[in-house]
């Protein structure tokens, strides 16, 4: 870097630009004709204007070119640091090194300008690196250095709920700007969640089916959509009384119109592309991928199209007109479920013990009371289609009809993957492998959820701002992807190298007084570790009080 300074006249007057500058080297269009054996490719050096300084009292513009030289020579850059009271500035590594990751990710570009804008980008950056409610990002945000990597003014948690209102209207035009390529044959995984809520008044909030065992609480429904390696790419919120077939049409509509796919294949979960489903994709000229539920296999083997035997460790096929079954037992599985089921049938069993031991101590104790909580708890723990409590005195006894039950074990662990992709464009063991790769979507919503992006709890009450918060965390977990790729040699988590880069704070330049801030020249090893496998931090926009506005260093 360097300072330009420049005169020009206008009439009587002269005027004087003083710019800060940037040289780089770049290569110069190559001419028509193919390149000689052993030529170098030609280059220039231009430069590029950082900011314009010819406002800035002249006494700070020595002070940065003193700087800018010195940086040139390889000169020490410590005389620049205030020795009488040094100042540690704020955490620059975290936002810094996100925001590297939102751009080479074209998140920053998709966003926009404009200060809703920055702020949308807060959000997400702040969602990754705090986690919280708004007003815990704005008092998070004191400790960042946010004016120096974003350019963004003061804010409190009322500018945060309006840039989730402006992120509402704009996560369509985003979503399209972000998708992939949908190409032939592209594969697009889709799974949906439940999110329960602490209050009442959400505007989406509705009892359903809860996946987080919290069976009294309002919900919300999510589905997201992913590329084949679990990438993000689009996702949406619905009532929380939405069943999950019913939300496929959006994901069809969204794929057709809005990414223009064609010939995509749409890998879902068990149950969820029904014959609706199935339709609508049809109608567009896309694939499915999904499995049977329990009962529609046991139809499948009552009327004989598919055989009991041919569940195996090895993926097996039955092929019926245009539709494929790929049939297989997971030993693992199958041990998983026995073991479950006879630790329930331990649970009750202990229960009832307890309850009949009451009822003999005691002469007020009913026993039909006893057997009305003993069937209860059958139910609760879905034992009741092949165990019986029967009431004998005093005391209830729980009996296992051994020919039921054995029904019931025969499909422990069974798989049936169904599918109208034609065999000759891919085989058994590729669509099963397919099917398999919806537990990078499960990965995706256990971090979005719980500990990691902390999805909930959603302190919200409006429908559009619950579905930007979604978004918001959405966004967060593309950039957590992109970082547990690069660190993934370290052997480090994505909040192992977040908090080493917590340490990488901004130091002033010369008087503290002018806010000045600039990169420390040394790191620790753990801190340099990290930086290395990152996109090279930004220097820090600096704010400059004395004149009132913002250049880049």
């Amino acid at each position: 870097m360097f300072i330009k300074r420049s005169k020009s006249r206008r009439g009587d007057k002269v005027y004087q630009s003083v710019l800060l500058v940037q040289g780089e080297r770049v290569p110069v269009p190559r001419g028509p004709g193919r390149p000689r054996k052993g030529e170098k490719r030609k280059t220039k050096v231009v430069h590029r204007t950082l900011a314009n300084l010819s406002k800035l009292p002249e006494p700070l513009v020595a002070m940065i070119e003193r700087f800018c030289k010195a940086e040139r020579a390889g000169e020490p850059l410590d005389a620049f640091v205030s020795q009488d009271e040094p100042v540690i500035g704020p955490a620059y590594g975290p936002l810094a090194a996100l925001l590297m990751l939102a751009r080479q990710l074209g998140i920053d570009k998709a966003l926009g300008g404009g200060r809703q804008a920055r702020l949308a980008m807060f959000l997400v950056l702040a969602r990754v690196a705090h986690r919280g409610s708004r007003l815990s990002s704005v008092r998070w945000a004191a400790t960042q250095a946010v004016s120096e990597v974003l350019g963004l003014g003061d804010f409190d948690e009322d500018d945060l709920y309006e840039a989730l209102d402006w992120l509402a209207t704009q996560q369509e035009r985003i979503e399209k700007e972000l998708a992939p390529q949908a190409e032939g044959g592209t594969v697009f995984l889709y799974d949906v969640t439940s999110s329960y809520l602490e209050g009442q008044h959400n505007e989406l909030a509705a009892p359903g089916y809860n996946r987080d065992g919290k069976r009294y609480k309002k919900q919300i429904v999510a589905g997201l959509l992913t590329d084949v390696h679990g990438d993000p790419v689009a996702v949406q919120v619905y009532a929380g009384n939405t069943s999950d077939p019913d939300t496929v049409s959006d994901q069809v509509d969204k794929l057709a119109r809005r990414f223009n796919a064609k010939d995509i294949v749409l890998v879902g979960d068990r149950g969820m592309i029904k014959a609706k489903g199935r339709n609508l994709l049809a109608e567009q000229g896309f694939r499915y991928i999904t499995s049977m539920t329990d009962p529609e296999i046991r139809k499948a083997l009552a009327s004989g199209l598919l055989q009991l035997d041919l569940f195996d460790e090895e993926v097996a096929e039955v092929v019926a007109g245009e539709r494929r079954y790929i049939l297989r037992r997971n030993p693992a599985m199958m041990a998983r479920t026995r073991s479950r089921r006879a630790d329930q049938l331990a649970r009750v069993q202990a229960k009832v013990d307890a309850r009949n031991e009451q009822v003999v101590a005691s002469r007020r104790a009913d026993p039909a009371v006893s057997l009305r909580f003993a069937n209860k708890w059958l139910k609760t723990y879905k034992l009741h289609k092949y165990v019986r409590a029967e009431l004998q005195g005093q005391v209830v006894h729980l009996i296992v009809d051994e020919e039921a039950k054995a029904e019931l074990e025969s499909l422990d662990g069974c798989y049936v993957v169904t599918t109208d992709v034609p065999v000759e464009h891919a085989s058994a063991q590729e669509i099963w492998d397919r099917y398999g790769d919806l537990q990078k979507v499960e990965r995706d919503f256990r971090t979005m959820k719980t500990s990691g992006l902390e999805l909930r709890p959603i302190f919200l009450r409006k429908a559009n701002r619950t579905r930007a918060h979604a978004f918001v965390t959405m966004l967060a977990l593309k950039i957590i992807r992109e970082l547990e790729r690069r660190i993934a040699p370290l052997g480090l988590t994505w909040k192992d190298a977040l908090d080493r880069l917590q340490a990488v704070r901004l130091v002033t330049l010369a008087d503290p007084a002018l806010a000045l801030w600039r990169l420390p020249t040394k790191w620790a090893p753990e801190q340099r570790e990290v930086l290395d496998v990152l996109p090279r931090l930004p220097p820090p926009r600096l704010s400059l009080h004395i004149a009132g506005g913002i250049v880049q260093n």
